[in-house]
């Protein structure tokens, strides 16, 4: 009987303590880690801390309580919704390959022109967020990896390159040794302190924002319902326990506001309605709102880069907005990011695993329009010397030619000008007729 219940508790967890799968799955880091129960954590300022302290640890240091809170901040409407506007930036943007000569590749575009590869872009884009991704490629069949994963980061420590098969495991597989190293694409950060090697992510500086406006949330809540609800005052004379529970019964049944029982005499309910005097409620919203603007800061780059209307940069105030030239600021970053990571790692892999691709050609985004405003600026800047310069000119005064051409990109040539000759005040045909005269 006993062996019969262990068979069936067996059948039951078999897929929860199931064994590496077999053959080529066994390469895919994903199906190494241990499913279990996700635990979530209360989230705190000291709680923000320790994270932080975990990730710095002298000896197997880890990312556990990091990324755990890393996925409670997340589902913030005010973050996601940045970080989602942040993503499109570059999701949205055209790419293409070409050489040196500017050459485009063909083959490389229509090889890698597949949902796979989209996806890879944007768990590449997702590093700069959570500090690191881990993306596993799985195997290829005709031509795209079809189980294309990120790694649960909680169990991927970007200090010691290891994969742990359960959380705060002491050893682990190491991704960037064989049999794994083909199979995966590791992309770090760049350390913000210098103490571990790889960074914390903007979801770091983000986490203390949003602890903030989640406490908010609920202490807005309370002094919503205080101050926006009007109290029911009963009044009455009843002396015996009993009444005085059945009329106190009666004003807690009336709804969910709050209540007060008087004593008084006859019996009375009234309804008193804040007064407005206290505006100390405000200070919710406003601290809330503030939070945001920072979270918007950290991720866009401009606090009000979130709420600013759709334009070509999702900047109605123009262009030259200091909310679009941060939002330009921001994709060009993350473009190159993208670019460097696809160049140097995902390329050469793929090469590896078999793929027909020319390595002459490098990935990049087509419509560079962060090229386009450096030109602009250059050439307004190079308008604004060479009106500088012509005012110089009309002063007597001379404007460096190697500065000049430096800031407009114009070639100048110094031209010597030799003076003219005066005039004679005596010709020769007046000299002859003075001589005939004197003489």
């Amino acid at each position: 009987m006993a062996d019969k219940l262990i068979d069936r508790i067996k059948n039951v967890w078999a897929p929860a303590v199931r064994d590496l799968p077999p053959k080529n799955s066994e390469r895919n880091l994903r199906n190494y880690i241990s499913p279990v129960q996700l635990q979530r954590l209360r989230h705190d300022v000291a709680m923000w801390r320790e994270c932080i302290q975990e990730a710095e640890l002298a000896y197997f240091p880890h990312r556990v309580k990091m990324q755990r809170m890393y996925l409670d901040t997340v589902f913030n409407g005010h973050t996601y919704a940045c970080i989602k506007r942040r993503k499109q930036l570059t999701m949205l943007r055209e790419w293409e390959f070409k050489n040196k000569e500017g050459v485009e590749s063909e083959q490389n575009e229509e090889l890698l022109n597949k949902k796979w590869f989209s996806e890879l872009i944007e768990y590449i884009l997702d590093a700069r967020f959570f500090g690191y991704s881990l993306i596993a490629l799985g195997d290829i069949t005709d031509g795209n990896f079809n189980d294309l994963s990120i790694v649960r980061r909680a169990n991927v420590s970007p200090d010691r390159l290891v994969v742990n098969h359960l959380v705060y495991a002491l050893d682990g597989a190491e991704f960037m040794q064989e049999p794994y190293s083909d199979w995966c694409v590791y992309v770090p950060t760049t350390t913000e302190t210098g103490i571990s090697i790889c960074g914390y992510g903007l979801l770091y500086q983000v986490a203390l924002y949003e602890i903030i406006c989640r406490n908010l949330l609920g202490a807005n809540a309370d002094a919503a319902e205080l101050f926006g609800m009007p109290i029911r005052v009963g009044k009455t004379n009843k002396t015996e326990e009993h009444e005085r529970g059945t009329f106190a019964n009666a004003l807690a049944d009336m709804g969910s506001q709050g209540w007060i029982l008087l004593d008084e005499f006859g019996e009375s309910i009234e309804l008193v309605e804040s007064g407005g005097n206290g505006q100390g409620f405000k200070i919710y919203p406003d601290l809330e709102q503030r939070c945001e603007k920072k979270i918007s800061k950290i991720i866009l780059g401009h606090a009000d880069a979130l709420d600013s209307t759709s334009g070509k940069l999702g900047a109605g105030q123009g262009e030259d907005s200091p909310v679009a030239q941060a939002l330009m600021d921001t994709r060009t970053e993350d473009g190159a990011f993208v670019e460097d990571v696809v160049n140097n790692t995902v390329i050469p892999k793929l090469i590896k695993l078999g793929f027909k691709l020319d390595a002459n050609y490098k990935f990049c985004f087509s419509n560079n329009e962060e090229k386009e405003w450096e030109e602009k600026e250059k050439r307004e800047n190079g308008k604004a010397v060479a009106e500088i310069a012509k005012l110089m000119k009309d002063s007597g005064l001379e404007m460096d030619a190697k500065y000049f051409e430096e800031q407009t990109g114009i070639p100048t040539v110094r031209t010597v000008v030799v003076p003219p000759t005066p005039p004679k005040l005596i010709t020769d045909k007046v000299k002859n007729k003075l001589a005939n005269l004197y003489k």
